[in-house]
C-alpha cells in the first residue's frame, strides 16, 4: 500500500494548479531556470535580483531490493543580473532528507547541502541571428554542506544552451553539458556528460508546457551509469515577476530514478 507521503507527493501538482488559476492578465515574460532539466539562454535584467526555488522536490527510485526516496526542500537558485547579457548566481539546498529501506531495513541522510557558483553570459541574442540563441554557462560545486549529503570535494562544469524559435507558440532548447564530478567516494573527479532537448509552447497568456528528453552519462570509478528521462513542465505565471511551476520526470533507463515530482516558483525583484 503507497506511504501517505506518496500520496501526498502525488496529489501537491493538482493542489498546486488548482490555487494558481486566478492570475494576472497581460503578464510579462519572465526568465526562468525553472521548471526542468534545459537551461535558457535569457539572463536576469541589470540590478534586478532573482529567486527560484522548490518548496519540495521528492524523487524515488529502486535499484534491486533497495527503493530510496529523496525529499530537498527549499532546493534553491539566486541570479544577480550585472549586465544586459551577463548574469551571476548562486544555488544552495538547505535542506536534504534521503531514506532507503531493504529487506525491511531502513537508513537514512540528512542534512545541508553543497553551495554552486555560476555565472552565464549570452554571445547570441535570439533578434541578432532569426531568432536563435546562444549562451555559455560555467559552474563550480563547492563541498560546503553537511558530512552526510555533500559531494566531498569540488566539481566543475559547463553549458552551453541554445534556444531557437518555432512557429505557432513553440519554440525549442538544446542544452549540452560536461562536467568534471565529484566521485561517489568524496576522492577526486571524473568525466560526466549530458544533454538536454526540449520543446516548450505558450498555451495563453501566463501558461506556458514543456516536454523534455534527457540523458547523462556518468563515468564514476563505483560505476558508469547513463540516465535517460522524459520530463513535462507547467509553468503559470502570476504577475509581472512572479511564476509557479510543476514538472515530473519519469525515468526510462535502468540507472534512472522511477520518477520525480517538483513544485516550485521564481521571484524577481527589480532595481
Amino acid at each position: 500500500m503507497p506511504s501517505p507521503m506518496k500520496n501526498y507527493a502525488i496529489l501537491l501538482p493538482v493542489v498546486f494548479l488548482w490555487s494558481t488559476m486566478a492570475v494576472a492578465q497581460n503578464a510579462p515574460a519572465l526568465c526562468s531556470d525553472r521548471p526542468g532539466n534545459a537551461t535558457p539562454t535569457c539572463v536576469a535584467q541589470p540590478g534586478a535580483i532573482q529567486i527560484e526555488t522548490s518548496l519540495i522536490d521528492w524523487t524515488r527510485n529502486e535499484d534491486g531490493s533497495v527503493e530510496t526516496n529523496s525529499y530537498l526542500f527549499g532546493d534553491s537558485l539566486i541570479k544577480f543580473g550585472i549586465a544586459g547579457d551577463t548574469e551571476l548566481r548562486v544555488g544552495f539546498m538547505p535542506y536534504q532528507y534521503d531514506r532507503s529501506e531493504s529487506a525491511g531495513r531502513v537508513s537514512s541522510a540528512e542534512g545541508l547541502g553543497d553551495i554552486s557558483l555560476s555565472a552565464r553570459h549570452r554571445l547570441i541574442e535570439g533578434s541578432a541571428l532569426g531568432g536563435l540563441s546562444f549562451a555559455v554557462q560555467p559552474f563550480l560545486s563547492l563541498p560546503v554542506g553537511s558530512a552526510e549529503v555533500s559531494a566531498g570535494t569540488w566539481s566543475a562544469g559547463f553549458v552551453a544552451p541554445v534556444d531557437i524559435p518555432g512557429p505557432n507558440n513553440w519554440s525549442f532548447n538544446l542544452s549540452p553539458m560536461v562536467a568534471a564530478l565529484a566521485d561517489s567516494d568524496g576522492d577526486g573527479r571524473h568525466f560526466l556528460y549530458s544533454g538536454t532537448v526540449a520543446a516548450g509552447r505558450s498555451l495563453s497568456r501566463n501558461l506556458s508546457a514543456t516536454l523534455e528528453l534527457f540523458a547523462e552519462r556518468d563515468r564514476d570509478p563505483a560505476g558508469h551509469t547513463t540516465t535517460v528521462t522524459a520530463d513535462g513542465m507547467l509553468a503559470m505565471q502570476a504577475g509581472p515577476d512572479t511564476q509557479f511551476d510543476v514538472a515530473t520526470y519519469v525515468g526510462l533507463s535502468d540507472d534512472a530514478p522511477a520518477i520525480e515530482l517538483i513544485m516550485g516558483f521564481t521571484r524577481r525583484f527589480r532595481p
